[in-house]
């Protein structure tokens, strides 16, 4: 499935408040393609470097990605799934070639005594990729034949034997030094932060990518070596190292706005939450909108296709026998405990609670440069909290600074701070201005 990320223009208007009656409106612009401008923590990779496996992590246990496998309906799609990953490295560098793309065939195998159709077929291999982020090399297309209850298989990689070989190896060196970051202690919220954060700040968006016969930036490979991709390549990464930190996700595909695309479910605490690490890659302010949010949040930006039990034959493949945008699993998502913003941010349910200026001293006290307060909306108006707090008439903002420094003991900061409302979120995401 090819999916890329369209240029969506949205304008935040930016506040720039003081203690004074002038008030300053500044206005920037956002693109969904262009991505994070704070890459100063960037790695420098080191391609000659490789490691033949994944070490383990010490302090967590690995999770098994077989979410996919789960779907499986009978016990023969189950036997084809095993033998697609039993022969996911036979290599016989027998190129093919088309006037698009050039392939590389796998050994053929077998499957004797298996009773599958061509639909089940389609998900026995929909669940595998589903499984198996990590497969950089496997390309799209298979062929097959079925006769005599027994089904024989052909698959496609996009290189040669050595050339896996090799970026394997540069791959899992990769990955091996993202995870020494994975430290004792680290809470689940803590280890899908740091591992989102890896990518948002060493990953740029290849805008690209859909003009080059380059299949890299739709794998991890792309995102993690390459430090290009597009959202594949991202959530694909995302997936894979979350495992090694003992938490679970899956793939989830849809759309935003006008094209194909794909992003994470993460399960923390036995509920699931929405993660897509793609359009968090814009710019600093906006960097965890997209972290650990509704299906509510969601769709307002974003369209999930329906699963694939939805459509009959006809309606799922396509006429180049391709099958239709769907999803094998679509978790449900209705809790905020682990949202970004809620868990890290103020929340605001009642406007005479005093809680936002002990959490601005939290803020400080961590030495953050923004400070996020959520607005409850089944209590409060997020308009009348934000004009409450930040209109020129009133501005109740400063005198919770002013409370903060008194108890910090110190002028940590001034009155004035840029405001960037996001409605659409109920957050309020105010820079702080140190002294």
């Amino acid at each position: 499935m090819h999916k890329r990320i369209i240029i969506a223009v949205i304008l935040a208007i930016a506040v720039l408040f003081s203690s004074c009656s002038e008030i300053s409106y500044v206005v920037s612009t956002q693109t969904k393609d262009n991505v994070n401008t704070n890459k100063s923590n960037s790695i420098k990779i080191d391609k000659s470097n490789s490691d033949s496996e994944v070490k383990p992590v010490k302090y967590f246990r690995k999770i098994t990605l077989n979410s996919g496998y789960k779907t499986l309906d009978t016990e023969d799609m189950k036997r084809v799934y095993k033998a697609i990953d039993a022969h996911i490295t036979a290599f016989t560098d027998k190129r093919v070639s088309s006037s698009s793309r050039t392939s590389y065939e796998s050994e053929k195998f077998t499957v004797s005594g298996c009773s599958i159709t061509k639909r089940q077929l389609a998900k026995v291999f929909f669940a595998y990729t589903l499984d198996n982020p990590q497969v950089f090399w496997m390309d799209e297309p298979y062929a097959f034949s079925i006769y005599n209850d027994s089904i024989s298989l052909t698959l496609y990689f996009t290189m040669k034997e050595a050339e896996y070989k090799k970026r394997l190896g540069q791959l899992n060196a990769v990955i091996n030094d993202i995870l020494e970051g994975l430290t004792r202690g680290m809470s689940a919220f803590e280890r899908e932060l740091y591992l989102h954060d890896y990518i948002v700040k060493n990953c740029k968006y290849d805008k690209k990518a859909d003009d080059s016969r380059d299949r890299d930036p739709y794998t991890i490979y792309g995102c993690l070596v390459n430090q290009k991709a597009v959202c594949m390549g991202y959530t694909y990464a995302f997936q894979y190292l979350l495992s090694f930190a003992e938490i679970r996700s899956v793939t989830v595909d849809g759309s935003d706005s006008e094209t194909g695309h794909i992003w994470n479910a993460v399960r923390l605490g036995g509920k699931w939450y929405y993660t897509d690490v793609t359009w968090d890659d814009i710019n600093d302010i906006s960097m965890y909108d997209y972290f650990n949010i509704t299906t509510e949040q969601l769709k307002k930006t974003h369209t999930i296709v329906p699963k694939m039990t939805a459509y009959n034959d006809e309606e799922l493949f396509e006429e180049d026998g391709t099958i239709k945008s769907c999803n094998l699993i679509i978790p449900k998502c209705d809790s905020l405990d682990y949202n970004y913003y809620v868990y890290k941010g103020s929340i605001l349910s009642d406007l005479s609670s005093n809680t936002l200026s002990n959490d601005i001293v939290k803020a400080v006290k961590r030495g953050e440069e923004y400070f996020h307060i959520f607005v409850n909306p089944d209590s409060l108006s997020f308009d009348s909290v934000y004009d409450k707090l930040f209109s020129d008439e009133s501005y109740d903002f400063a005198s919770y600074i002013r409370e903060a420094n008194a108890i910090l003991g110190r002028e940590a900061l001034s009155t004035s701070v840029v405001v960037t409302a996001k409605k659409q979120l109920s957050v309020i995401s105010v820079q702080l201005n140190y002294k």
